[in-house]
């Protein structure tokens, strides 16, 4: 009976300590199994997040190309319209031939935007001093584009007035745009008497929707003798 507990009490010995041996064999393993996964599921969380960051940055550089294009194509235009209409003005009208031209006076601008349907002051304006009595001569050309959808089948209009000492002389140009970012050339080009002093020469602008844009303008005002 002793001998038959002592071999039961080495039995139990030997599995208790197989117990502890395979244990301490494979209590590493599970720990770096889980690391992997966790590693693995980062990896792809990196690489998914990667692929949204260069596709945000493809749409980004593929929308600067558009409005680079753009913008060109609309300097082009204004800068082909100008040299036309320099080329149309060689030959004065007889009205103006041996005049002489008393003062001069112009200004540019880069860019304006309104989405004002009343007229609005676009920075583009003059002073400019008669010393006797004359007529002013006005050139006015600017790039027009609207970026907003149209409001109506009439499309949204843009127009550009010429204001003579804060006074609206209801001369203007305006063009209509049936798309939105449509693109296109103004001229406005008018002839007033005054009498000596000095007058301000004003362009103000409006829309009748979305977004009034200039990209380029250019005023330019002579006081001619008459």
């Amino acid at each position: 009976m002793k001998s038959e507990s002592i071999l039961f009490a080495l039995v139990g010995v030997f599995f208790a300590a197989l117990v502890v041996v395979v244990i301490f064999i494979y209590k590493p393993v599970f720990p770096p199994a889980v690391n992997q996964l966790l590693i693995q599921k980062k990896s792809n969380e990196a690489v998914t997040s990667d692929v949204d960051q260069i596709g945000s940055l493809k749409s980004k550089i593929k929308w600067l190309e558009g409005a680079e294009k753009s913008q060109n194509e609309t300097l082009e235009d204004l800068k082909a319209f100008v040299s036309t209409q320099s080329a149309e003005k060689v030959s004065p009208t007889p009205s103006l031939i041996n005049k002489t031209i008393l003062a001069e006076a112009h200004t540019q601008s880069s860019s304006f935007t309104t989405t004002s349907t009343t007229y609005t002051p676009m920075g583009m304006f003059v002073n400019i001093n008669c010393p006797k009595n004359c007529l002013l001569w006005i050139n006015f050309y600017a790039s027009s584009k609207n970026l907003g959808e149209p409001t109506s089948a009439q499309g949204n209009t843009n127009t550009f007035d010429i204001f003579l000492n804060n006074n609206d002389q209801s001369i203007y140009s305006q063009a209509s745009y049936y798309a939105a970012s449509s693109v296109t050339s103004i001229s406005l080009n008018a002839s007033f008497p005054v009498s000596a002093g000095v007058h301000l020469v004003e362009i103000k602008a409006k829309t009748t929707g979305g977004t009034l844009q200039s990209d380029s303008s250019f005023l330019q005002v002579m006081a001619i003798e008459r």
